[in-house]
């Protein structure tokens, strides 16, 4: 599970943080026997929240990959105008996302899920709302690296209010986001969701998303791969 990093998102954190110890009793209920569920923020960490690693910090200590090799650009590698896009966490979700399809250590045998939570473009430090279209090439490539991992990609749009304002975008910006959104989660066989700052909203995506939402994860395997390669 990844979380975009900025302030907009803590209140989803903290209510994400309490519902799923409950999500996880209810899947295995449901005959997912030993759910495994990893929770990451993309370029911080929410205190007092299970999103406690980041997801270049688990990549590189766990998982040991180069820093090098990571989509992921590290504050001292932005520009000016990347650095502004990613404090308020709208920055490198799109990257992390490809990171953790290209990386992740899933067990063998085991279902793929990945439910993203997110409230800008997957590409802000490219895309701003002033330049015209989101972003589509890194939405893309998340879509061609979970098919060819046999991953679904869950995506969560954050619910626009008052927590969650873009002053400066155009009209149309947030449609033109959550299709983006839409079209990874529906070519990879996840689902979309609007994620709001309830509860119950939040307690319902996570048991869908450990239930590997209603389609069948797409898969474009590469050739020679093994399906249980990490």
């Amino acid at each position: 599970m990844l979380i975009d990093s900025g302030d907009a998102m803590k209140g989803l954190a903290d209510t994400f943080s309490k519902v799923v110890g409950t999500a996880i009793g209810v899947a295995r209920t449901r005959g997912i026997a030993d759910p495994r569920v990893t929770y990451l923020g993309i370029d911080g960490v929410f205190p007092y929240s299970v999103f406690m690693v980041t997801v270049r910090g688990y990549l590189t200590m766990v998982r040991k990959v180069d820093e090098a090799s990571l989509s992921c650009r590290p504050r001292s590698q932005r520009t000016g105008r990347q650095e502004e896009a990613s404090a308020d966490g709208k920055g490198n979700a799109g990257n992390a996302l490809v990171d953790i399809l290209t990386h992740f250590n899933w067990r063998p045998g085991a279902a793929r899920n990945v439910l993203f939570l997110g409230h800008g473009p997957l590409d802000g430090l490219r895309c701003h709302p002033m330049a015209g279209e989101p972003d589509v090439e890194v939405a893309s490539h998340i879509v061609e690296l979970a098919r060819r991992r046999g991953a679904r990609v869950h995506m969560g749009l954050a619910d626009a209010g008052p927590s969650c304002p873009d002053t400066a975008a155009p009209d149309g910006w947030r449609e033109r986001i959550e299709a983006e959104y839409g079209r990874v989660a529906v070519e990879t066989g996840g689902q979309l969701f609007i994620a709001q700052d309830s509860l119950f909203t939040c307690l319902a995506m996570i048991e869908s998303a450990l239930d590997g939402g209603t389609q069948d994860a797409r898969v474009d395997p590469a050739p020679g791969a093994r399906p249980d390669e990490p």
